[in-house]
């Protein structure tokens, strides 16, 4: 009798290895997606992160508030870069920036004077796979925010 709970609990352990390894709740707070301490950036809680395969696209609504400036940091494992990523409009679903115009750089600064929301739409690109590779390849990607007050201009 214990050797078979024993085995039970073993293979339960086992099945649930794999939901465990694609837990991106924090994948934002991971060592691959860099904090800027060094200028005075706080972390913001509406960082986001979510499995994603190379296949999808996911979106994040964001609130930005105004006379604040905000860093954006994207990573993921190695092998899915590059990240494409684009700021839309989320009425009208208009491109307000695409990193793809920057040879797909992962961070951007970007400042409000006032208050707006935007969407942030990212896909993986994994450019150096092979087509067989990229089937049912499912990683984390993270969405890093930072924010600073702007300074008191007078």
């Amino acid at each position: 009798m214990k050797t078979t709970k024993c085995c039970i609990i073993g293979l339960l352990l086992l099945s649930t290895t794999p939901l465990l390894a694609q837990d991106c709740v924090d994948y934002h707070n991971s060592d691959g997606c860099f904090l800027d301490r060094q200028r005075g950036y706080k972390l913001y809680s509406q960082s986001k992160s979510a499995p994603i395969s190379i296949d999808d696209t996911i979106e994040f609504n964001i609130v930005f508030y105004g006379q604040k400036d905000y860093v954006f940091s994207l990573c993921t494992r190695q092998d899915l870069y590059p990240i494409n990523f684009l700021l839309l409009d989320p009425v009208t679903r208009d491109v307000l920036y695409d990193n793809a115009n920057d040879r797909y750089i992962e961070s951007l600064g970007i400042g409000f004077d006032a208050t707006r929301s935007l969407t942030v739409q990212i896909n993986v690109l994994a450019d150096k796979k092979t087509l067989s590779e990229k089937e049912d390849d499912v990683g984390c990607i993270g969405l890093l925010l930072q924010y600073k007050n702007y300074r008191n201009v007078r």
